[in-house]
């Protein structure tokens, strides 16, 4: 009977450290999401957090590098919000926020000219959709 108990009390402690550790690992998609609330909730150090487990759980994660470049903004690292968008646009050259969001940092650093060629690219994008989509309205 001891030796009984003693194998449950065994068995449940390693079924909940089984259920646990299931529990912590999210996917990169969750990532992102959990570091959107985490913006939303003014929590910029928790969100940095959460879209860089996003790149590394999946390094193709778009929108990881998006939420990404926004916080390195909020945190006036430029630079670093430069090459996340970048690393947006070479995975998807028609991703509209990030050809605004790369403009608007390079606004911020002071690259007047990479700024409005940044801008361009997103108002010939979006003319580009627009276009599309009022044709596509009955």
């Amino acid at each position: 009977m001891n030796r009984q108990k003693l194998f449950l009390n065994f068995f449940t402690i390693l079924l909940m450290g089984m259920i646990l550790t299931q529990c912590g690992n999210k996917n990169s998609k969750e990532y992102v999401q959990e570091g959107i609330e985490h913006t939303k909730q003014g929590r910029f150090s928790s969100a940095k957090e959460s879209f860089l487990n996003a790149i590394e759980k999946d390094p193709k994660n778009i929108e990881g590098y998006y939420g990404l470049g926004g916080i390195y903004n909020l945190e006036k690292k430029y630079d670093d919000a430069e090459k996340a968008f970048k690393s947006v646009i070479q995975m998807d050259p028609t991703h509209l926020n990030a050809w605004y969001s790369l403009g608007y940092t390079y606004e911020l650093m002071g690259k007047k000219e990479d700024s409005e060629k940044s801008y361009e690219k997103y108002r010939r994008l979006k003319g580009k959709l627009d276009s599309i989509m009022n044709k596509e309205k009955p």
